[in-house]
Protein backbone atom coordinates (compact mmCIF):
# COMPACT_ATOMS: atom_id res chain seq x y z
CA UNK A 1 0.00 0.00 0.00
CA UNK A 2 1.31 3.15 -0.97
CA UNK A 3 2.22 5.93 1.53
CA UNK A 4 3.25 9.65 1.86
CA UNK A 5 1.56 13.23 1.99
CA UNK A 6 0.27 12.42 -1.62
CA UNK A 7 -2.09 9.18 -0.68
CA UNK A 8 -2.99 10.71 2.32
CA UNK A 9 -4.69 13.44 0.79
CA UNK A 10 -5.59 11.21 -2.21
CA UNK A 11 -7.46 9.10 0.68
CA UNK A 12 -9.10 12.50 1.93
CA UNK A 13 -10.68 13.46 -0.96
CA UNK A 14 -12.02 9.92 -1.38
CA UNK A 15 -13.70 10.38 2.16
CA UNK A 16 -14.86 13.80 0.97
CA UNK A 17 -16.64 11.71 -1.85
CA UNK A 18 -17.52 8.83 -0.03
CA UNK A 19 -15.81 7.08 -2.80
CA UNK A 20 -12.80 4.18 -2.44
CA UNK A 21 -9.19 4.83 -3.36
CA UNK A 22 -7.70 2.03 -5.89
CA UNK A 23 -3.84 3.29 -6.60
CA UNK A 24 -1.84 2.88 -9.90
CA UNK A 25 1.82 2.78 -9.94
CA UNK A 26 4.13 3.59 -12.65
CA UNK A 27 7.51 5.62 -13.60
CA UNK A 28 7.12 9.06 -13.45
CA UNK A 29 7.45 9.64 -17.10
CA UNK A 30 4.65 7.50 -17.04
CA UNK A 31 2.08 9.50 -15.02
CA UNK A 32 0.19 11.21 -17.99
CA UNK A 33 0.12 8.75 -20.40
CA UNK A 34 -1.32 6.58 -17.73
CA UNK A 35 -3.64 9.13 -17.51
CA UNK A 36 -4.72 9.92 -20.84
CA UNK A 37 -5.12 6.40 -21.27
CA UNK A 38 -7.89 5.88 -18.77
CA UNK A 39 -6.12 3.71 -16.63
CA UNK A 40 -6.52 6.26 -13.52
CA UNK A 41 -8.86 9.12 -12.80
CA UNK A 42 -6.24 11.46 -11.54
CA UNK A 43 -2.62 11.76 -11.01
CA UNK A 44 -1.31 13.09 -7.42
CA UNK A 45 2.02 12.12 -7.42
CA UNK A 46 4.51 15.41 -6.65
CA UNK A 47 4.19 16.45 -10.38
CA UNK A 48 4.33 20.10 -11.08
CA UNK A 49 1.64 22.34 -12.65
CA UNK A 50 2.46 24.04 -15.88
CA UNK A 51 1.46 25.58 -18.83
CA UNK A 52 2.15 22.74 -20.89
CA UNK A 53 0.70 19.81 -19.20
CA UNK A 54 -2.44 21.58 -18.83
CA UNK A 55 -2.69 22.03 -22.59
CA UNK A 56 -4.16 18.54 -22.42
CA UNK A 57 -5.37 18.11 -19.20
CA UNK A 58 -7.07 19.69 -16.32
CA UNK A 59 -4.78 20.30 -13.16
CA UNK A 60 -5.47 21.76 -9.99
CA UNK A 61 -2.32 22.95 -7.24
CA UNK A 62 -2.11 21.57 -3.58
CA UNK A 63 0.84 22.61 -2.63
CA UNK A 64 3.42 24.74 -2.72
CA UNK A 65 7.26 23.14 -4.23
CA UNK A 66 10.57 22.62 -3.23
CA UNK A 67 12.95 20.47 -3.92
CA UNK A 68 15.51 18.75 -1.49
CA UNK A 69 18.66 17.52 -1.80
CA UNK A 70 18.83 14.06 0.23
CA UNK A 71 21.83 12.30 1.45
CA UNK A 72 23.02 9.66 3.95
CA UNK A 73 22.39 10.59 7.58
CA UNK A 74 26.38 10.64 7.95
CA UNK A 75 27.25 12.88 5.12
CA UNK A 76 28.24 15.83 6.16
CA UNK A 77 30.02 16.90 3.31
CA UNK A 78 27.01 17.93 1.20
CA UNK A 79 25.37 20.90 2.90
CA UNK A 80 23.99 22.88 0.15
CA UNK A 81 23.87 23.24 -3.93
CA UNK A 82 27.56 24.27 -3.88
CA UNK A 83 29.00 21.28 -2.15
CA UNK A 84 27.34 19.25 -4.98
CA UNK A 85 30.68 19.76 -6.90
CA UNK A 86 32.27 16.92 -8.12
CA UNK A 87 29.36 14.41 -6.21
CA UNK A 88 27.52 11.95 -7.71
CA UNK A 89 24.13 12.46 -7.70
CA UNK A 90 20.91 9.52 -8.74
CA UNK A 91 17.51 11.26 -10.71
CA UNK A 92 14.43 9.64 -11.24
CA UNK A 93 14.07 9.57 -15.26
CA UNK A 94 12.03 11.84 -16.64
CA UNK A 95 11.73 14.61 -13.90
CA UNK A 96 12.91 18.09 -14.55
CA UNK A 97 15.62 17.99 -11.96
CA UNK A 98 18.30 17.63 -14.11
CA UNK A 99 17.28 20.81 -16.27
CA UNK A 100 16.34 22.80 -13.32
CA UNK A 101 18.79 22.29 -10.99
CA UNK A 102 21.53 20.22 -11.98
CA UNK A 103 22.34 22.22 -15.74
CA UNK A 104 22.23 25.39 -13.71
CA UNK A 105 24.75 24.50 -11.56
CA UNK A 106 27.25 22.51 -13.79
CA UNK A 107 27.22 25.68 -16.40
CA UNK A 108 28.13 28.05 -12.93
CA UNK A 109 31.20 25.39 -12.07
CA UNK A 110 31.99 25.11 -15.06
CA UNK A 111 32.64 28.92 -15.45
CA UNK A 112 34.61 28.96 -12.25
CA UNK A 113 36.79 25.73 -13.27
CA UNK A 114 34.85 23.40 -10.81
CA UNK A 115 34.15 19.41 -11.03
CA UNK A 116 30.72 18.75 -12.19
CA UNK A 117 27.72 17.17 -10.79
CA UNK A 118 27.39 13.40 -12.28
CA UNK A 119 24.24 12.16 -12.84
CA UNK A 120 22.93 8.54 -12.86
CA UNK A 121 19.24 8.35 -13.56
CA UNK A 122 16.61 5.22 -12.57
CA UNK A 123 13.29 4.53 -13.42
CA UNK A 124 11.94 5.22 -9.87
CA UNK A 125 12.60 7.38 -7.15
CA UNK A 126 12.98 4.56 -4.58
CA UNK A 127 16.04 3.25 -7.09
CA UNK A 128 17.90 6.63 -6.83
CA UNK A 129 17.28 6.61 -2.60
CA UNK A 130 18.93 3.04 -2.84
CA UNK A 131 21.94 4.09 -5.02
CA UNK A 132 22.41 6.86 -2.22
CA UNK A 133 21.91 4.46 0.35
CA UNK A 134 24.59 1.53 -0.32
CA UNK A 135 27.09 4.61 -1.30
CA UNK A 136 26.96 4.54 -5.14
CA UNK A 137 25.84 7.77 -5.15
CA UNK A 138 26.30 10.32 -2.59
CA UNK A 139 22.85 12.83 -3.27
CA UNK A 140 19.30 12.38 -4.98
CA UNK A 141 17.25 15.19 -5.59
CA UNK A 142 13.23 14.66 -4.57
CA UNK A 143 10.21 17.18 -4.14
CA UNK A 144 9.72 18.25 -0.25
CA UNK A 145 7.20 16.06 0.70
CA UNK A 146 8.32 12.91 -0.96
CA UNK A 147 11.66 12.86 0.60
CA UNK A 148 10.31 14.14 4.30
CA UNK A 149 7.89 11.02 3.98
CA UNK A 150 11.37 9.14 2.86
CA UNK A 151 13.83 10.32 5.40
CA UNK A 152 11.39 9.57 7.62
CA UNK A 153 10.79 6.36 6.80
CA UNK A 154 14.46 5.79 6.63
CA UNK A 155 14.93 5.75 10.65
CA UNK A 156 17.92 8.15 10.92
CA UNK A 157 19.85 6.30 7.28
CA UNK A 158 18.78 9.40 5.60
CA UNK A 159 18.52 13.15 6.30
CA UNK A 160 17.67 16.10 3.99
CA UNK A 161 20.94 18.56 3.05
CA UNK A 162 18.99 21.16 1.80
CA UNK A 163 16.22 23.10 0.71
CA UNK A 164 15.34 24.73 -2.57
CA UNK A 165 12.58 27.35 -2.65
CA UNK A 166 10.24 27.48 -5.98
CA UNK A 167 7.75 29.24 -7.18
CA UNK A 168 5.81 25.80 -8.74
CA UNK A 169 3.17 23.82 -6.99
CA UNK A 170 2.52 20.39 -6.93
CA UNK A 171 -0.95 19.58 -8.42
CA UNK A 172 -3.70 17.44 -9.01
CA UNK A 173 -4.09 16.42 -12.74
CA UNK A 174 -7.14 14.84 -14.22
CA UNK A 175 -8.84 14.63 -17.72
CA UNK A 176 -10.65 17.49 -19.07
CA UNK A 177 -13.83 17.51 -17.05
CA UNK A 178 -15.67 21.21 -15.66
CA UNK A 179 -17.96 19.34 -13.32
CA UNK A 180 -14.90 17.20 -11.88
CA UNK A 181 -12.79 20.15 -11.50
CA UNK A 182 -14.96 21.75 -9.51
CA UNK A 183 -15.79 19.03 -7.22
CA UNK A 184 -11.97 18.73 -7.08
CA UNK A 185 -11.55 22.57 -5.67
CA UNK A 186 -13.84 22.47 -3.91
CA UNK A 187 -12.93 19.46 -2.01
CA UNK A 188 -9.34 20.77 -1.24
CA UNK A 189 -11.03 24.37 -0.13
CA UNK A 190 -12.65 22.24 2.45
CA UNK A 191 -10.23 20.40 3.51
CA UNK A 192 -7.89 23.27 4.03
CA UNK A 193 -10.73 25.20 6.23
CA UNK A 194 -10.85 21.96 8.44
CA UNK A 195 -7.29 22.52 9.01
CA UNK A 196 -6.69 19.15 7.70
CA UNK A 197 -3.52 20.69 5.73
CA UNK A 198 -2.31 21.78 9.19
CA UNK A 199 -2.43 18.85 10.70
CA UNK A 200 -0.86 17.15 7.82
CA UNK A 201 2.32 19.53 7.74
CA UNK A 202 2.75 19.29 11.35
CA UNK A 203 3.28 15.54 10.74
CA UNK A 204 5.89 14.82 8.21
CA UNK A 205 7.74 18.20 10.25
CA UNK A 206 6.46 20.58 7.08
CA UNK A 207 5.74 24.54 7.66
CA UNK A 208 1.86 24.66 7.43
CA UNK A 209 2.08 27.98 5.04
CA UNK A 210 3.43 25.07 2.15
CA UNK A 211 -0.04 24.41 1.75
CA UNK A 212 -1.41 27.90 1.35
CA UNK A 213 -2.24 27.95 -2.67
CA UNK A 214 -4.87 29.43 -4.78
CA UNK A 215 -6.65 26.15 -5.87
CA UNK A 216 -8.64 28.21 -8.79
CA UNK A 217 -5.60 29.34 -10.31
Amino acid sequence: MPVGIDIEIANALAKEWNAHTAYTTTEFAGLLPTLGAGRCGLIISGIYINDERRKAYDGVSYMKSATVIVTKAGNKKITDPETLSGNTIALESGTYYKAERVDPLNKQFAATGRPAVLVQDYPAQQAAYQQVMVGRADATLTEQAEGATRVAAAKDELRIAYTWKSDFTYGIYMRRNPSDLAMIRAALKKLHESGFFKALATKYGLDPTVFDVNYDR
